[in-house]
């Protein structure tokens, strides 16, 4: 018969799961196109900002100098429509003007008329060329007000053609490929000569590791046994490049 002894029961859970980096950052491409050159490489150390890639550019420069021309062409528009809403603003003053004058001209027949010195006929027809001098008058203003509702389209296709530049300014940008943090490379999807297309969702081209002195292990616990682990526990982990070396660390998140 054996020696019956008191001491502690240890109840371990065991589980696989894969080794991470606590950050990681996915770097993809905004834009579609074929990878013109590639910068870094598997274990790259690479810092914030720095040229990791770059896609072939062309057809987003030739957008550019396309937006810009639609600009240019929109902007000489716009002025030029300024200028004929000068140019019907005269029209308009010259009416004024005329209408002035021709109502200058019925009152004094009228005082004329009533001296003698003028017939009726002379006074109804200086009546007539104010009726005529107003509806120049009339003629003339709708005509600048459609002169003016010109310049406001104008001035409207001005701007939407400077988003369009911006935004191809914005994507021609796009083309060179940056590294979002310092880190290192641990994780190249692409080659050059590849193409890649953004649609709905961004290609991943490259994994970076911002610290790969700082991982974590993230396994799943069958359903049975999750209700045994709480954030703090002690815990051992084993990975298959160093078999027999124990870690012991403790559980962070469940």
């Amino acid at each position: 018969l054996g020696k019956v002894e008191r001491g502690n029961l240890v109840a371990a859970v065991s589980a696989t799961g894969t080794l991470n980096p606590v950050v990681s950052v996915q770097v993809g491409s905004q834009v579609s196109g074929q990878i013109k050159e590639i910068f870094v490489d598997y274990n790259s150390v690479v810092k914030q900002g720095d040229v990791i890639a770059r896609i072939d550019p062309e057809s987003f420069a030739l957008r550019v100098n396309q937006a810009m021309g639609d600009l240019e062409a929109g902007r000489a528009t716009a002025m030029t429509q300024r200028a004929n809403v000068a140019a019907l603003q005269a029209e308009v003053s010259r009416a004024e003007v005329a209408l002035a004058e021709a109502e200058r001209d019925y009152k004094r027949n009228q005082m004329l008329v009533e001296k003698g010195f003028v017939s009726q006929a002379a006074l109804e027809k200086s009546q007539s060329a104010v009726a005529i001098a107003r509806e120049q008058v009339k003629t003339a203003q709708a005509q600048r007000a459609v002169g003016d509702a010109q310049v406001r389209n104008g001035e409207a296709l001005v701007k939407q053609r400077e988003s369009q530049l911006a935004q191809a300014k914005v994507d021609l940008e796009r083309t060179t490929i940056r590294a979002p943090v310092d880190g290192i490379v641990i994780s190249r999807s692409v080659d050059a000569g590849q193409t890649v297309a953004a649609s709905l969702q961004a290609p991943t081209l490259f994994l970076i590791a911002r610290n790969l002195t700082d991982m974590q292990v993230e396994a799943s616990i069958d359903e049975s046994e999750i209700g045994r682990i709480a954030i703090g526990q002690d815990a051992t982990f084993t990975v298959d490049s160093f078999p027999g070396r124990k870690k012991k660390k403790k559980i962070t998140q469940v």
